[in-house]
């Protein structure tokens, strides 16, 4: 039979619509299947994951999973970090809800070190979840569990050294990290002038880093997110746990306050370096000392089945007195004390099996108040920054297929760049840098689309705003860059400058077979608010300042992609990722630059860009007797300023060209465990003098001869490379009675932080030996060997 051309048009239309309607005709018989997650103590598992047909979907953060199936029996495994397999088979022939008690293992070394699952399934590369029941197993220096430490064992991290919690994420500075406590920014995640994080670890249920392919929710930074989830508290029963190791002390309390329904966790920690110091050598130590303390607390309210409510806070301070007794004269005297105060509440609804949402509440507050004393004469110096934010989130879910996510955010930023106070006898000045306002605000769109069983594909796209207002004063600068004296202000809410740009991101997934599989991503993402800083590490008297006529937000381009691969039914895993990154509008301080109470602190700046790339592999066992992973980055990062190195590039100050690691854990027996870690990282990028002249600077009388100094002369940047880091660290856990059902447990744990005595160099100084007229450079490391001891115990 031949079709006439309209008949043959007709049927092509409607064979068509039939290829585009039948998958909705389809599904239109299916059921929805939907599971609620928990544990024994009726918590939910937010990371537990569903695997049927092949398919795995994760669960939400109240643990729910929800999916949309043809009528027929299944068979459903559950999995979840920490907790034992659940399979189960299942007839569907309508809508079906119920509730799924996982049980938690008690093999600890079955826990999953870093989430295979999420690496694997999910369409989101470059992505590692820590799991704190391991992160507190790993050899840490004084016994103090620190996740930020931790996590610069992966691969494409990397810490600023012994002394900085600092965290470089593939070419990245400290202040392009988004840092977030249950999704809260951290602005100086730092105790101790950074030998450890704020985080106390037994606060922490996981940490979570995304190194690229950043999801649209999130920006406001270029490297990556570290978003850290506070633990739950037990809705049952009150329970009670902590430790006490050789330089602090914790203890944790959770319980119910409504039985079933409501719970909470606070956890406190203070180190009591000062008064150990104070009995040991209440002389030499004097009226000096040191430590720091922090609270964290959770509580959650189940206000019925479909709605939650969600408190976080943290509130931490770091308290140094020096004081110097000079019998010759009046008495010297540095005080300082800063910190943090978080504040959030978050309102989780499921409005039906589709449709869920979000809305939180946040206050951010860092400050620092130092004071310096000369006799009678004193000065007095305090800066800090305030944040209000308020964010909603919303996820849509009509088909297994196909799931969206919008939201929106908007935060006022309140920057207090310092203001000082001094006292000389009689005599008093004040002096106030004005304080700046800014408004940030985002709101982003992102689609996650099975295109078929093997593809998959998550576009999205942020749009963010920012904008500097008043009231403030500003320096006046002229097209050169330079400042010109004079100044102008600004009213209360007065625009000063405006900026706005679109962030697109997209991820695409390609599985080979069931265990393998290709992903690629693109982001860009812009940055407006910068860490104005002259040293290291992440010191306190480091300043955020906003974007600014003159400060243009930074920009990152990057392109990653990545061959994940299981193995002998997901005992091993590996992944392959390749990246490269553009960086613009970046900032550098001239040298001798003044942070502290200086107006005209943009004059102290100059701009340049940058760019990084690399490769990354990991390879981890998660199973048996013996696991752990080794990783290992081969990058390059540098920079490139008009003003510096005659406009030529060079390495970024933490450039390493390889970086490995190795964490290794193994059950000796019952009651004994060990864990081992080995890092190795090509020495940090530094300038050295090239040459030194001798400059007459006067004449003394007293001494009757003239006066010289020494000025080194310098060739290019950061030509010079520090010794190669590397050091081994040993924990051994002793627990013992691990089977006991008795409420009370305790387990003690013993380290060694640099166990061959290797002396990596924090810095490198240069000498001159006069009688042999050489010069020479020196190294200064900090720590040698050092035992660990902590006592751990939960009742």
């Amino acid at each position: 039979m031949i079709l006439a051309p309209r008949s043959v048009i007709k049927h092509s239309v409607l064979m068509a619509l039939f290829l585009m309607l039948g998958p909705l005709f389809a599904y239109a018989q299916e059921h929805r299947l939907t599971l609620i997650v928990h544990d024994s103590l009726d918590l939910p598992v937010s990371n537990a994951s569903v695997r049927v047909n092949g398919r795995t979907t994760p669960a939400d953060s109240l643990g729910r999973i929800s999916l949309r199936l043809p009528s027929g029996k299944f068979k459903i495994s559950v999995t979840a970090i920490g907790y034992i397999d659940t399979v189960f088979s299942l007839s569907l022939m309508e809508d079906l809800e119920f509730r799924l008690a996982l049980r938690f293992t008690q093999q600890a070394l079955q826990a999953v070190v870093v989430s295979g699952s999420r690496s694997l399934q999910r369409n989101q590369m470059s992505v590692h979840t820590l799991d704190m029941a391991q992160i507190q197993k790993l050899p840490v220096i004084l016994g103090e569990v620190d996740p930020m430490k931790t996590i610069t064992l992966l691969p494409g991290v990397k810490s600023g050294g012994d002394a900085s919690s600092g965290i470089y994420v593939r070419g990245g500075g400290p202040d392009q990290n988004l840092v977030l406590l249950d999704g809260i920014p951290v602005y100086n995640p730092n105790h101790l002038l950074g030998f450890f994080s704020v985080f106390n670890g037994d606060a922490v249920k996981n940490i979570e880093v995304i190194k690229g392919g950043m999801p649209a929710e999130y920006g406001g930074r270029l490297s990556s997110v570290i978003a850290v989830n506070s633990k739950d508290g037990n809705r049952d029963t009150l329970k009670a746990s902590g430790g006490i190791g050789l330089i602090s002390s914790r203890l944790s309390l959770e319980g119910p306050v409504i039985k079933k329904r409501s719970a909470f966790n606070i956890s406190f920690r203070r180190t009591y370096i000062d008064q150990v110091a104070k009995l040991i050598a209440p002389d030499s130590i004097g009226r000096n000392g040191y430590f720091f303390y922090d609270v964290n607390a959770r509580a959650d309210f189940q206000l019925n089945r479909n709605n939650g409510l969600y408190l976080t806070f943290y509130t931490g301070k770091d308290k140094f007195n020096f004081v110097d007794d000079d019998d010759d004269g009046p008495a010297r005297e540095f005080n300082a004390n800063w910190g943090n105060t978080i504040a959030g509440l978050t309102w989780k609804q499921q409005l039906n099996n589709q449709w869920k949402q979000e809305l939180a509440v946040v206050r951010n507050d860092f400050n620092l108040s130092s004071r310096i004393a000369f006799g009678s004469n004193s000065i007095i110096l305090s800066s800090g920054l305030t944040d209000y934010q308020l964010k909603n989130d919303w996820s849509y879910t009509p088909q297994p297929w196909m799931r969206w996510k919008a939201g929106w955010q908007y935060v006022w930023h309140s920057f207090r760049p310092g203001a000082g106070e001094s006292n000389q006898g009689v005599q008093e000045f004040r002096s106030h840098i004005s304080d700046q306002q800014a408004r940030e605000a985002a709101a982003y769109l992102s689609a996650d689309i099975d295109v078929s069983t093997d593809f998959n594909i998550i576009a999205g796209l942020r749009y963010s705003y920012f904008n500097q207002v008043g009231p403030t004063e500003r320096v006046l600068y002229d097209p050169e860059g330079a400042p010109t004296g004079e100044t102008e202000s600004y009213k209360k809410g007065e625009s000063i400058v405006r900026y706005h740009y679109p962030e697109p991101r997209i991820s695409l997934l390609y599985k080979l077979n069931t265990s393998a599989n290709f992903k690629l991503s693109y982001t860009r993402t812009y940055q407006y608010l910068h860490l104005a800083t002259t040293s290291a590490a992440t010191f306190p008297s480091d300043l955020w300042i906003p974007s600014s006529r003159l400060i243009k937000p930074g920009i990152a381009d990057q392109v990653a992609a990545g061959f994940f691969k299981g193995f002998a039914e997901g005992k091993y895993e590996m992944s392959v990722e390749a990246y490269y990154k553009t960086l613009k509008n970046q900032i550098e301080f001239k040298p001798g630059a003044r942070l502290l109470l200086n107006q005209n602190i943009e004059g102290e700046m100059i701009f340049g860009e940058g760019k990084a790339y690399g490769i990354e592999v990991f390879f981890q066992k998660k199973t048996g007797r013996l696991n752990g992973w080794i990783g290992y980055t081969l990058s390059r990062s540098e920079r490139t300023f008009p003003d510096m190195n005659e406009g030529k590039a060079f390495p970024y100050r933490y450039d390493r060209t390889h970086d490995i690691s190795v964490v290794a854990n193994y059950q000796l027996s019952k009651k004994w465990h060990a864990s081992a870690v080995f890092v190795y990282g090509t020495g940090n990028a530094l300038t050295m003098p090239t040459g030194r002249f001798v400059y007459s600077i006067g004449y003394d009388g007293r001494e009757n001869q003239p006066v010289f100094t020494n000025i080194n002369q310098y060739d290019k940047i950061n030509d010079y490379r520090m010794p190669a880091y590397h050091r081994m660290d040993l924990a051994f856990t002793y627990t013992r009675k691990p089977d006991t059902q008795r409420r009370y447990k305790s387990s003690w744990v013993f380290g060694l932080y640099n166990l061959y005595n290797r002396e990596n160099p924090y810095f490198i100084y240069i000498d001159a030996d006069e009688e042999d007229r050489t010069i020479k450079g020196k190294k200064v490391f900090l720590f040698p060997v050092i035992p660990g001891i902590t006592w751990n115990f939960k009742f």
